[in-house]
């Protein structure tokens, strides 16, 4: 295994652990100001300790159909415009080639990859999954694609043109974290 890997794979381990991140951040960064300082770097930044709670209520809008439809029915929901007929996925509320009127329609559950990233690292949620990737995947009735996490399943690496399906949470809460795909074959 490439040693890079192993040591970001130990990084997120020991954040798991709940070992102090941050002191394993400010060392690295340490050691590269000291091997090359920039001006930059050689002053020290004033760094004040804050906690940030939200709470907030948001709409979804226009396009509040496409997580309805997610949680109550887990199928993925996208617009076409009545104009010239260009599919989105996610919807749209107006088509951005046209600038017509958009109508619902039901996204199939398969598609490809354009392109994508792997993460070596996670949050807590998604740490039994590391690695994972995510790729912006083009339904194969969509004109447009969607960034969206990539089951992995053993590999490191998801190439463009993998050929995904669509898989659903069984407890579904009508966010993008209701779903996930998958590679084919």
């Amino acid at each position: 295994m490439d040693e890079s890997i192993k040591r970001a794979k130990e990084t997120s381990r020991k954040e798991f652990r709940s070992e102090p991140l941050e002191k394993i951040i400010d060392d690295l960064i340490a050691k590269q100001v000291a091997s090359s300082p920039s001006p930059l770097m050689t002053s020290p930044y004033l760094e004040v300790p804050d906690k940030m709670v939200m709470t907030y209520k948001y709409s979804l809008g226009g396009i509040s159909r496409f997580f309805v439809d997610l949680r109550d029915k887990g199928v993925l929901s996208g617009t076409i415009c009545t104009s010239c007929g260009f599919r989105f996925f996610p919807p749209r509320v107006s088509c951005s080639e046209c600038y017509g009127d958009t109508e619902w329609y039901e996204v199939n559950p398969d598609g490809v990859v354009i392109t994508s990233s792997t993460s070596w690292y996670a949050t807590s949620e998604f740490f039994d999954k590391v690695p994972y990737a995510v790729a912006y995947v083009k339904p194969s009735n969509a004109d447009t694609g969607m960034l969206q996490r990539i089951d992995l399943a053993g590999r490191t690496v998801v190439e463009p043109g993998t050929r995904v399906r669509v898989v659903f949470r069984e407890k579904r809460n009508g966010s993008v974290s209701d779903f996930w795909y998958v590679i084919e074959g």
